[in-house]
């Protein structure tokens, strides 16, 4: 033994007025507070008895009982020793299953299965095996070292199901809705937000998510999605009506709710025009918010807002039969605010980079129902006709997708700007399609080339979500039957991938059509299926 070192001769006595934590760790406490000196090197959280040493019954064994949660008897010693094993949530960092982080504000699925989110308490479970440096800060912020309150809730009101739905939402529905032309994702970072601040739109959040998880398992007898979509629509009623009745100014809640009402219809694969209401809702309630400072509403939540409604109201005109209405969901006010867009090379994770196209479906909408509403059985185009079909052209044709958008965002604006030259065309045919019609041979052009690009995307790609109106454009033109099933093909993957409603109404729209007299093809009819067949949908 080093002569230094001499054996003790007397044993050492620990005290028992140090801190909790050096008492657990049978260590010599300094009893320097609000840290000791063990703690501080430790970087240990360091926590005090409540009573004053020394005072008469004041060890750790005559604490005054308290009752758990559960109504059970416990002393704080007892408590402290018996929650030692559970953990606070460490950072994201050191975290390695998380149900959703964030990169580029785009979120990312965990390794969990998405389609069944944990519950409250998975969650808790499965951060126990996650011990980090960042315990220490949390618990020496905690009153009792490691006591975690038991009824904690990040939705007070809500039940486990809703935080569930929440959790969808967050890890799956938002990426399922945004289409990925930006690397933030506005279904996260503007309405999330604003659905923390208001409980309709919380409550139209979880049954966006209670309608897109009810689609993905097959179950359109969900109880969970029937009742939730029932709550919101009541509380949107409501909303409604005290806005009507002036109790509330601000638009902005219940213009985001409408249309959240119309992506819900979008992802629950609504077939009886519920969307056509939520529009209308809409457009009253956006030109009263436009009318706000940008002050009072963020210019980038009002630019959202704008794109949100311009492509909702532009890609749902074909759904409407132009011999019978000539209602325009988009009025000029509006369609110069989206134009103002344009002029900042706006891309957008609904429009994509295809924005200036989704405008002249108004122009177009319009041309084809004058021609339309002639009564003489074979009308001749007038000459504003063909001035007019001659300038959308040439706009459509001199269009091209931002040089700095990715590759998957530019596939898509070609294939839109192909469908929207074959909505053109076959504007000035009426309701009849021939082999020998007008325009027929740049129709078969244009087919095959919107084909070609289909193919050379990957049905699972993101920016698939918002291709369902240029893909009804194509479809409903298509006679090979190879063609109809590499299209079928393709619908199917995608409902399976992204578990949208409107993907599958999509497919079994055309499904329906391609059945029908080849003189019934053709975007125009699209409306006339619809009607027969008592299959109201919006391609949004």
């Amino acid at each position: 033994m080093p002569p230094d070192r001499q054996p003790r001769a007397t044993r050492i006595v620990r005290v028992r007025t140090g801190c909790w934590t050096c008492r657990r760790r049978k260590k010599k406490c300094d009893e320097v507070r609000p840290i000791c000196g063990g703690c501080s090197r430790n970087e240990l959280g360091c926590s005090w008895p409540t009573t004053v040493p020394g005072r008469r019954n004041s060890g750790p064994e005559s604490y005054s009982p308290q009752l758990s949660d559960d109504g059970r008897r416990f002393s704080l010693p007892e408590t402290i020793e018996g929650h030692e094993v559970l953990n606070f949530p460490v950072t994201p960092g050191s975290r390695r299953h998380s149900s959703v982080s964030s990169i580029g504000g785009q979120s990312v699925l965990s390794e969990r299965e998405t389609d069944e989110p944990a519950v409250p308490g998975e969650a808790v479970a499965s951060s126990e095996a996650s011990v980090g440096s960042g315990n220490s800060a949390l618990m020496a912020m905690s009153g009792f070292g490691h006591v975690v309150p038991r009824t904690m809730s990040m939705l007070p009101g809500y039940d486990p199901e809703s935080y569930q739905l929440l959790s969808h939402y967050l890890s799956t529905t938002a990426d399922c809705m945004a289409n990925g032309s930006t690397p933030i994702n506005p279904f996260l970072v503007q309405i999330v937000p604003l659905a923390f601040s208001s409980d309709l739109l919380l409550q139209l959040v979880i049954t966006q998510s209670a309608a897109h998880r009810a689609f993905r398992r097959r179950d359109e007898t969900d109880a969970v999605a029937h009742t939730h979509y029932s709550k919101a629509i009541k509380l949107f009623r409501n909303g409604v009506t005290e806005f009507i009745e002036g109790k509330e100014s601000n638009p902005l809640m219940l213009l985001v709710g409408a249309l959240l009402m119309c992506f819900t219809e979008t992802a629950k694969g609504d077939m009886t025009g519920t969307v056509f209401d939520h529009l209308s809702a809409a457009n009253s309630l956006l030109v009263k918010l436009l009318m706000q400072s940008d002050a009072a509403v963020p210019r980038e939540l009002k630019d959202f807002v704008i794109e949100y409604y311009s492509y909702t109201a532009t890609v749902s005109m074909i759904s409407i039969d132009a011999r019978l209405s000539g209602q325009l969901f988009l009025n000029f006010d509006l369609e110069q605010r989206a134009r103002e867009l344009l002029q900042t090379q706006y891309v957008g994770n609904l429009c994509g980079c295809w924005l200036e196209l989704l405008l002249l479906i108004p122009c177009i909408f319009d041309l084809g129902r004058q021609w339309m509403m002639e009564d003489t059985p074979v009308p001749v185009p007038t000459a504003d006709d063909i001035a007019m079909f001659a300038s959308i052209q040439g706009q459509i044709l001199r269009w091209s997708p931002y040089p700095f958008v990715v590759a998957e965002v530019y596939l898509a604006g070609l294939i839109f700007q192909q469908a929207m030259l074959i909505y053109l065309y076959t504007s000035l045919g009426s309701y009849e399609h021939k082999a020998d019609g007008m325009y027929n041979s740049l129709i078969q052009t244009a087919l095959t080339e919107a084909m070609a690009y289909l193919a050379e995307l990957s049905p699972e790609a993101r920016i698939n979500s918002g291709l369902c109106w240029p893909i009804a454009v194509v479809g409903s033109c298509l006679m090979n039957a190879e063609q109809q099933d590499c299209l079928r093909s393709r619908l199917v993957a995608m409902a399976n991938h992204f578990g949208l409603g409107n993907m599958q109404r999509t497919l079994l729209l055309l499904e329906v059509m391609w059945q029908a007299p080849p003189s019934e093809a053709g975007p125009w009819n699209i409306c006339r299926t619809m009607q027969q067949n008592q299959i109201w949908i919006s391609f949004a």
